[in-house]
């Protein structure tokens, strides 16, 4: 049986539906009408919020008289945490709230770094996690604010379409329409189902280790907390960042994710017809390599290296002005002929290699649109080992962090090369 309160809630709300109704024309509506639809629908709200309260009281009432005091306080039936994150648990004999566990585990880490397991309290080691290797998980939080910081530093991160993971490979399902037809009953012409064609391809995404050591000096380990967890916080992604972008760009997909200008997949692109020397009219030929679905001015972007942006921003039209234009908004990238772009230093450099012909085989430009394009399988998870007298020389402290992530082109038709 219905609550009556949403039962009054419902009346209210087609009431409120009828007398809207009489006037198709809203701006003849009189107001003595307009203030009578507004306090029904007011009158349905607090109906709905009493409702929710009810139900809040029971499931707390619930909560309060279970046993073991470990369910969730929040009325969301299961999500962790209520809105202000105050689940409470019993530990040895102690509640606390999800805010005091995320904090000693942040202390407990921390100590980690500074003195290792063996110099802890009991009860501060009591509240490091370790994985099945034994190895010191990094806590949740500060891992999330490494993966807030890596957009700002890394390029590919940002534009790609970035999955998290708890396995060590994704599995992606790429659909394809295999077959479609017109026909016309009648005549008997029948249209194409498809239903013949091969099944779509399915494909994965690897997961990989990623080791990144930190070397703090020992006088910053006595540092204040949030001090510390700065210094190691802002190291760490910069590496990260800068690992990943390289093999996001050129990685072999054997023992790093696999890179744009490697995969095989991406068939189609421009060799430029004068080895190392960057055409106008071969970059605009780029564009159009790629279906008219992935060049979108809002997701399409160029990625280039260095030494193909010194010779890009060289360029001009006939007007003698510059083709790479600079972006006047703090922050933003680059536009070239209408398109973002981007400098992504993992890209190979543009060499004297040249193929048969004599074109050049440096994928030193891409175009694409990452988003629909390249994916990143994240596994969201740091651990770390404490190198104690490796650094001991040089007055610093080593922390090998392990990452793992994974990354693969999963449209190749999204992209093209510019080979140089």
């Amino acid at each position: 049986m219905a609550h009556p309160l949403l039962v009054r809630a419902a009346q209210c709300i087609e009431q409120a539906r009828a007398l809207n109704d009489e006037f198709p024309d809203k701006s003849k509506m009189p107001a003595e009408v307009t203030k009578k639809i507004d306090a029904l629908l007011g009158e349905a709200s607090k109906s709905k919020a009493q409702v929710e309260r009810e139900a809040k009281m029971t499931d707390l009432d619930n909560y309060l008289a279970a046993p073991n005091y470990k369910h969730d306080m929040g009325a969301d039936g299961g999500s962790g945490t209520e809105s202000g994150g105050m689940s409470v648990e019993q530990i040895g004999g102690v509640y606390t709230t999800d805010k005091q566990r995320k904090e000693a585990k942040r202390k407990a880490f921390l100590d980690y770094v500074r003195k290792g397991g063996a110099h802890m309290s009991h009860e501060r080691k009591a509240d490091l996690v370790e994985d099945t290797e034994g190895q010191v998980l990094v806590p949740a939080d500060f891992v999330g604010t490494i993966l807030r910081e890596l957009p700002r530093d890394a390029v590919i991160r940002n534009l790609a379409t970035v999955r998290p993971t708890s396995s060590n490979k994704m599995d992606i399902g790429v659909v394809n329409v295999a077959a479609a037809g017109w026909g016309k009953l009648e005549t008997g012409t029948t249209a194409a189902d498809g239903l013949a064609a091969d099944p779509a391809d399915k494909d994965t995404i690897e997961v990989f280790d990623l080791n990144a050591l930190v070397k703090i000096g020992v006088d910053e380990l006595d540092d204040a907390d949030d001090d510390l967890e700065a210094v190691i916080s802002q190291a760490l992604s910069l590496k990260i960042a800068e690992m990943e972008d390289d093999a996001f760009a050129s990685g072999n997909g054997t023992s790093q994710p696999q890179g744009l200008s490697v995969a095989a997949t991406i068939t189609q692109g421009v060799a430029g017809a004068a080895g190392e020397t960057v055409a106008g009219d071969e970059l605009k030929r780029t564009i159009f390599s790629v279906p008219a679905q992935f060049r979108r001015k809002a997701n399409a972007a160029w990625l280039y290296h260095t030494s193909a942006e010194e010779k890009i921003a060289l360029l001009k039209d006939a007007d003698g002005r510059y083709l790479l234009q600079p972006n006047t908004a703090e922050g933003e990238p680059d536009m070239l002929m209408g398109y973002r772009a981007y400098t992504v230093d993992g890209l190979p450099a543009i060499t004297t290699t040249v193929d048969g012909a004599g074109a050049g085989t440096d994928k030193s430009i891409m175009f694409g649109d990452l988003r629909q394009g390249y994916m990143i399988a994240d596994r969201r998870r740091l651990t770390v080992t404490r190198l104690t007298e490796r650094y001991a020389e040089e007055g610093k402290l080593g922390l090998l962090f392990r990452h793992r992530v994974g990354g693969g082109v999963i449209r190749p038709k999204a992209f093209a090369w510019y080979k140089l």
